[in-house]
């Protein structure tokens, strides 16, 4: 009976719990969150009291609230103006960097610290302005989107996940969004504004770790669990300076879903060159030196590639094994059966080759620098982590080695694009709709401004300007990785450079699965 009772509690205690929750109602961020203390941080003087603030009421969750305002001027992004930062418990700092210029010190630190989780919606987004503006290389931004989406939940910006997970209504009206952020003096809706986007990232940040790690439907009605924060980077490692991924709902219904013709294997692998795999990658043929020696094992296709040129012989079938004519001396690790798994995480159902060191970068190698050592097998999961993680590299590179990044071999002319688009939309309204006299005229005096010897529009004339030429070489176009092996080739030699992207990969994704005797050091000569 007593049982009985007892249960009856705990059920009527659960409804009454879901009840209330369904019909809890939104805020708005000024009401819900007025317990912010908001400091406004104008000058240098200022700066490191309120990191060492921020850093002492961080400490618990190891992250922090993270978001940037800037102001676009005629379509043109200016440097980002006020970034703010915020803890779990409301301490919010707002720093105009219009009026500090640099950032540097403590304030650098923070956020180039890798053991802080900057979180927001879209936070690469923003590391990537303030890297541009004010060099700083922000580190662990996480993007809470990754973890609603484990969480089971809708995904969306950053107003429509307040208001679905906290109940707060942010103020998104344009008028504030918009506003002049470089102004001398910010508003009390401009403040607010910008306190309470980096607040409600920490908070849901807080609310969906907490949720993952103590689910269960009567979880509310105990004391909830905090040891799963002092591992917080089991669950958010795999998430950090990684940019998320918008869901595409499709509106196609099953059947014609299931009428889809599937691609096969080799059409898939050309259009997504870094396809997954499920078989294995290796298969263990045997590669020998000229004296029997076992260098490596390889995949089999490689193997009787060595036969048809020429350079081996076949020894034995099983396993299919092959000896060099001719090879220097290797180390021990060639001779290592490869196992395959992931060397990060372990994952052995899908594999993808990870060239430690790009290949932007190894097509210029002299052959004698070309190893399969700088091979490794990631999931894909892993894999995707890597290739972001190797863009800090590729800048440090290029500041290193006056190797821009942004140069392209091909340049788009904007005015060159404006005047085709104008002359291709005259041609296509004159046959097809009647365009607006006032919008016809705009459209060919854009096009007489590119051919300042004719008064008229003529269809010759508009059939030449449609074709005119919009894609030119960039003259002054060197490649990249040319740049920076040429830089190593006569400075510090190959091996420097593959030694540098080897202790990255291993600083970075600290692999738990390496291959054993995998040696970072080489001992090939350069």
């Amino acid at each position: 009976m007593q049982l009985l009772l007892t249960t009856a509690v705990i059920t009527f205690a659960g409804i009454t719990y879901l009840v209330i929750k369904s019909k809890r109602k939104t805020k708005s961020a000024v009401d819900a969150l007025n317990y912010l203390n908001i400091k406004i941080i104008s000058s240098e003087d200022q700066v490191n009291e309120a990191v060492a603030e921020i850093r002492r009421r961080s400490s618990a969750y190891h992250a922090i609230g993270f978001d940037c305002e800037w102001v676009t001027d005629n379509g043109q992004r200016q440097p980002v103006a006020l970034l703010q930062l915020s803890t779990y418990d409301g301490f919010c700092l707002l720093f105009r960097l219009n009026k500090l210029k640099l950032i540097t010190g403590s304030l650098k630190e923070i956020l180039e610290d890798d053991s802080l989780y900057k979180v927001g919606v879209a936070p690469g987004e923003r590391a990537k302005y303030l890297e541009h503006d004010y060099s700083v290389m922000l580190k662990s931004s996480l993007d809470i989107r990754n973890l609603v989406e484990i969480c089971g939940y809708d995904d969306g910006g950053l107003a429509a996940l307040s208001a679905s997970l906290l109940g707060v209504v942010l103020d998104k009206s344009w008028r504030v969004r918009c506003s002049d952020w470089e102004a001398d003096e910010l508003t009390t809706r401009q403040v607010n504004y910008a306190a309470a986007d980096a607040h409600v990232a920490i908070k849901m940040f807080v609310n969906l770790v907490n949720g993952y790690y103590n689910k269960g439907i009567l979880s509310y009605m105990r004391k909830s669990d905090s040891s799963h924060w002092d591992n917080i980077n089991d669950l958010c490692w795999q998430y950090a300076d990684m940019f998320y991924k918008t869901k595409k709902k499709s509106n196609r219904n099953e059947n014609s879903t299931n009428k889809k013709k599937e691609k096969s294997p080799k059409a898939m692998s050309k259009r997504y060159p870094h396809a997954t795999r499920s078989k294995p990658l290796y298969h263990n043929s045997v590669l020998q030196a000229p004296n029997g020696e076992i260098l490596y094992t390889c995949d089999t296709q490689k193997a009787y590639g060595y036969v048809e040129k020429g350079l081996a012989e076949r020894i034995s079938t099983e396993p299919f094994t092959v000896r060099l004519k001719s090879a220097g001396d290797v180390g021990k690790y060639y001779q290592l059966i490869e196992e395959t798994k992931c060397v990060v995480c372990g994952k052995d159902n899908s594999y993808i080759r990870k060239n430690i060191v790009p290949r932007e970068y190894t097509k210029y190698f002299p052959v004698r620098n070309r190893s399969a050592h700088d091979m490794l097998l990631l999931c894909g999961s892993c894999h995707q982590r890597s290739i972001t993680l190797d863009q800090s590299i590729r800048e440090r590179l290029a500041k290193l080695c006056d190797a821009p990044l942004s140069k392209t071999k091909y340049t788009e002319k904007a005015d060159c694009k404006k005047i085709r688009s104008a002359a291709r939309a005259l041609l296509y309204h004159s046959v097809k709709h009647a365009l607006p006299e006032r919008r016809r005229a705009e459209l060919e005096a854009v096009v007489l401004q590119h051919y300042p010897d004719h008064d008229t529009i003529t269809t010759e004339l508009l059939q030449e300007a449609a074709n005119v030429q919009v894609i030119y070489e960039n003259t002054d176009y060197e490649s990249h990785g040319h740049k920076v092996v040429t830089y190593f080739l006569q400075y510090s030699g190959i091996l420097a450079l593959k030694e540098l992207w080897l202790e990255e990969f291993l600083a970075s994704m600290q692999p738990q699965y390496m291959p054993e005797l995998w040696p970072v050091k080489h001992n090939e000569e350069s």
